[in-house]
């Protein structure tokens, strides 16, 4: 926001809002897909329970069923031979394994194995036989499931009944319970793996734009996207394109513009210098050399100005050139800080004397001097100047032990004429843009850290080889 006077003032922080939770697309696309298969091979699988179930059952009784009256006419046949006892009858009969033949003769119950009885025959089924009908009944006899076939022996006035445990079916009925579980949960596997892969495979585009965006972000504007060949995906691509080759066109257009605009400035501006300083020598009269000195350092602030803009929009239009040489990182440093009035300032090198990297001495150095020169606009001046290598980059801090940055401006800090809460403060408000820039153009960072004294630290992060 522009204040009155045309200063930028810091924006509002932002009204915090509680943030909901909610899982990754991919990880939603996966869940779907495993309780889709879940859900469709657990329906298969109870439909194809149940018919097996039914027809392993149904077969079993009906099989039951023909050997009950098979046996049944065998006991009749007995019992018509004279002085044939009911238990000579059942012994003829042929029961499955664990079965029993139980035979009912004037009101008297006669079983072909120990520990069957009456008590095992359901009334419903006794009623029904006794009616003259066959029947059949499904039970639990102590805890096996069973099937009751009864028959009447009309000859002889008597009752049969058969038992025949469906242990064996119950059993074959459990494995394939198992069975079909384990399968609805490897079905449900497969289709949260088909869905994981499916969403990779989706969100691989959407993937590779936001890689692009981010490219774009960080001043890669010739990053472009490829459709490859994917009709579906061809105009989302071109639009995209498209749009960051007109941002592309717009912004070179606006630095070359800058450019120009600040590079005819200092043509006038050495004009206007120039003629001061002459005027000064001519001029006698107190308060005319007190507004001549005014006026100087105006024109000195615009020439800042000018050449700070210049700097920095020769850098976005892409023209910058970069001269690399290698330096050794300390003594580098340290003259710097002799040559800009900062001797007072403690080195802490960190690193080997012999450090070396590669930059472009120039630029490295206005890094330096900017940060040294907003130290002493902003905190009262640098108090140590710190060095740190590592096998692939070269840290320099520079802290002061003032008020520090803010949370809230740290992310505008380096942004054109950004002042802080202090918009009379000297300087063009160009120079940690400028920093920015400089960094930015080896390929390296900067950034604005707690200070161990409570101050502000710019940390400036450079690659050893340059870029």
């Amino acid at each position: 926001m522009t204040t009155a006077d045309g200063q930028i003032s810091p924006p509002e922080p932002p009204t915090p809002r509680r943030a909901r939770w909610r899982a990754p697309l991919r990880l939603r696309t996966t869940f779907a897909f495993g309780a889709i298969a879940l859900a469709v091979a657990s329906l298969v699988a109870l439909v194809c329970f149940v018919i097996t179930r039914t027809t392993l059952i149904t077969q079993r009784e009906d099989a039951a069923e023909r050997q009950a009256f098979l046996n049944a006419r065998a006991v009749r046949s007995a019992l018509r031979v004279d002085g044939t006892t009911p238990l000579d009858a059942l012994s003829r009969v042929q029961t499955s394994s664990g079965g029993a033949g139980l035979l009912k003769v004037d009101g008297k119950w006669f079983t072909s194995v120990v520990g069957a009885g009456a008590a095992d025959v359901p009334e419903a089924l006794l009623d029904s036989v006794t009616d003259g009908s066959a029947a059949r009944q499904r039970i639990d006899r102590s805890g096996v499931p069973t099937v009751a076939v009864g028959t009447p022996v009309v000859e002889a006035g008597a009752v049969y009944v058969e038992l025949v445990p469906m242990d064996d079916v119950a059993d074959t009925l459990g494995l394939l319970r198992r069975s079909l579980s384990l399968a609805a949960v490897a079905a449900a596997a497969l289709g949260a793996l088909g869905g994981w892969a499916s969403s990779g495979r989706l969100l691989r585009p959407v993937r590779r734009m936001a890689s692009a965006a981010n490219s774009i972000r960080e001043g890669a504007l010739d990053r472009r996207l490829e459709a490859d060949g994917d009709p579906d995906l061809e105009p989302l691509v071109t639009s995209f394109n498209e749009m960051v080759g007109e941002l592309h066109t717009r912004i070179e257009r606006e630095a070359r513009f800058a450019s120009d605009v600040s590079h005819e400035m200092r043509s006038p501006l050495a004009t206007m210098t120039a003629a001061l300083s002459i005027t000064r020598r001519r001029v006698n009269d107190p308060a005319g050399l007190e507004a001549l000195g005014m006026l100087e350092g105006e024109v000195e602030r615009f020439s800042e100005l000018v050449t700070d803009l210049l700097e920095i929009s020769r850098a976005e239009a892409g023209v910058a050139e970069v001269h690399l040489e290698t330096v050794e990182v300390v003594s580098f440093v340290q003259k710097l800080l002799d040559s800009t009035d900062h001797g007072g300032v403690k080195l802490d090198a960190r690193c080997p004397a012999d450090c070396r990297m590669s930059v472009d001495k120039r630029r490295i150095g206005q890094v330096l001097t900017n940060l040294l020169v907003n130290a002493d606009n902003y905190a009262g001046g640098a108090t140590v100047v710190r060095i740190s290598d590592s096998a692939s980059e070269v840290v320099i801090e520079v802290e002061d032990d003032g008020p520090g940055i803010p949370d809230h401006q740290r992310s505008y800090v380096f942004e054109r004429f950004a002042r802080g809460d202090n918009p009379e403060a000297p300087g063009t408000g160009l120079g940690l843009a400028l920093v920015q820039e400089h960094v930015r153009l080896h390929g390296g960072t900067v950034e604005v850290r707690d200070g161990v004294t409570g101050g502000a630290c710019f940390v400036v992060c450079l690659p050893r080889s340059g870029s």
